[in-house]
């Protein structure tokens, strides 16, 4: 403006002193990959590999609805058919890892779905590594977005062991190419995988088979923690998850499966099945049989089924079709005057038949024992892969203390207690190994609860990356600076926009220190930024357009062991 002076007056012009401030990313933003119960939005869009910023559980089931039911196999009841354990399993963990996240302080996140998950009853989960790998589909559609700062795929935990290490594998090679994330990895549960359950093989010591393939690449950049987590979460039961399941008693007697249309009783009648619940375990003598083995119970529980639930059990094939017949015949007498009226008595008879063919629902009012069951069912313990409580735990750290504490030695929440307990040499194989590999252990405490109790990356032999939070602090602190340091490109590569720069860079590590992030009496014993010709460049470096700016920092790292020494000294008086 003072070059174009040419009217007298006085003149106003702002000079600026002080360099641009550095704002500081965020730490705990994961991006969770899995199968899902929606896959289309409600305008029809597909969200399948298109990742979806959420901030609560509500939003995650507003966009992507619930998790599958559970797969039943086993129910045990007491002497007063009081439900006492059943035989679970969850086969797709994305819904619940949701829930252990937002539970353990979780905040935002994104989801990725990798298509809807299917479930037929069984134990089975139908889960391929290339649904998160291939060619534009999970993995290379989170790579894209630039805000997730964490990894996790708590599905392929319910798969093999080959299958989840190849996802882990390329996950940790995507967080070394963009230096902007890091990977939460899990464990395979070996006694509860499908196809057929395999039991663990005691020649092998814990994650033996994960070390082994895992490979060598960007191990600094992932963490992965052992063993499952016990659980009480809700889920859902209804009719077709019972249909294969079988129900031990208190006296011997079992009834295996759930089948109403085959069920049959040599001794008496129905009423035989309808004291299930009223009267002593000698009555729930009833088993599964083929269909042409099935006797009049068959079509008498049709005809239960068939009616309203606030109707009386009917006593034969005809009372049900007379209360059917009625139903029809009310629908009959409609006289819609319009289309709307039309689509009115369709829906108001739609919903009438829907509710009166509700098996979950009759059979519940009906019969005591099923919704002794399903009730227990819905609450009884579940085991899940331990990655979204531990991203949960990072969040909350970050959000308490900052990313510079090593998130250990705090309490998962939601959670009844980790699956295994192990031994005092088993914990040092797994936090130190002669690979280099660690594996952090959640362990339970008398008197404290669940506690993570590992902070070591995979590169457990590195002597700068050896500690999560360190890692995760030079995550931040360089994506902080280098976002910063954006606006400069272009700039004139002279003294003073080297002096505005080391002051920029200078001013946010002094405020990291102070926090507590960098260790050092002094400021200049935690960081030092140094740029200029003939510190950091030559006159080559300039014509060629580089500036180079070199950064040391001293980071804090945890206290992983603590040796207390103890002496007794001479009595001085």
């Amino acid at each position: 403006m003072l070059a174009n002076l040419k009217v007298p007056g006085v003149y106003v012009q702002e000079i600026t002193t002080l360099p641009p401030s550095v704002a500081a990313v965020e730490t705990a933003i994961p991006a969770f990959l899995g199968y899902t119960q929606l896959t289309e939005t409600a305008a029809g869009e597909s969200l399948v590999d298109q990742p979806v910023r959420i901030s609560s559980q509500i939003e995650y089931e507003a966009i992507f609805g619930f998790g599958p039911p559970v797969a039943v196999t086993e129910v045990e009841l007491d002497a007063a058919m009081n439900f006492i354990r059943s035989d679970l399993r969850v086969r797709y963990y994305l819904y619940d890892a949701i829930r252990l996240f937002y539970a353990n302080g979780g905040g935002d996140c994104y989801v990725v779905s990798t298509g809807a998950y299917s479930f037929d009853g069984s134990n089975d989960a139908e889960i391929t590594d290339t649904d998160f790998t291939g060619p534009g589909r999970a993995l290379e559609a989170i790579a894209k977005v630039d805000e997730p700062t964490l990894l996790l795929f708590p599905d392929m935990a319910a798969t093999d062991a080959t299958a989840l290490t190849d996802v882990q594998k390329a996950a940790l090679l995507q967080c070394g190419d963009l230096q902007d994330r890091f990977t939460i990895c899990d464990l395979i549960r070996e006694d509860t995988i499908s196809r057929p359950p395999v039991a663990p093989d005691p020649a092998k010591s814990p994650g033996q088979d994960f070390r082994d393939s895992i490979g060598v690449n960007s191990l600094s950049y992932g963490a992965v923690y052992t063993p499952w987590l016990k659980t009480k979460l809700y889920h859902p039961v209804d009719y077709p998850i019972l249909e294969n399941m079988t129900l031990n008693f208190a006296d011997g007697s079992s009834l295996t499966g759930f089948d109403h249309t085959q069920l049959h009783n040599d001794d008496t009648d129905i009423l035989s099945f309808m004291r299930i619940g009223r009267a002593k375990a000698a009555h729930a003598d009833i088993q599964l049989n083929a269909p042409a083995d099935a006797s009049a119970l068959t079509t008498a529980l049709d005809a239960v089924e068939a009616s309203p639930p606030a109707n009386p059990l009917p006593d034969a094939v005809t009372d049900a079709r007379t209360n059917l017949d009625a139903a029809i015949a009310a629908y009959d007498n409609t006289d819609p005057n319009t289309l709307s009226d039309l689509a009115d008595a369709f829906a108001a008879y739609d919903a009438a038949l829907t509710a009166a063919f509700d098996p979950d629902a009759n059979l519940r009012r009906i019969f005591p024992v099923y919704g002794t069951v399903a009730n227990g069912i819905e609450n009884d313990i579940t085991y899940q892969p331990p990655s979204g409580a531990v991203a949960g735990v990072y969040a909350r750290v970050d959000e308490a203390r900052g990313v510079w504490k090593a998130p250990a030695n705090e309490s998962v929440i939601g959670v009844l207690g980790p699956d295994t307990r192990y031994t005092q040499t088993q914990l040092g194989n797994l936090n130190v190994h002669t690979t280099g590999k660690s594996i952090n252990a959640i362990r339970a405490f008398p008197g404290r609860g669940t506690l993570i109790f590992g902070a070591r990356t995979l590169a457990g032999n590195d002597g700068e990356y050896k500690y999560i939070n360190v890692r995760r602090l030079l995550i931040f602190l360089e994506e902080s600076i280098k976002k910063a340091t954006e606006s400069f490109v272009f700039e004139p590569n002279d003294a003073n926009t080297w002096l505005r720069v080391r002051g920029m860079i200078e001013n946010f590590l002094n405020l990291q220190w102070r926090a507590g992030a960098l260790q050092g009496a002094k400021a200049e014993e935690a960081y030092r930024v140094a740029i200029g010709l003939g510190q950091t460049m030559t006159a080559q470096d300039v014509l060629a357009g580089r500036m180079i700016v070199d950064i040391s920092l001293a980071p804090v790292r945890p206290a992983e062991f603590i040796v207390l020494r103890f002496s007794q000294q001479q009595a001085q008086s």
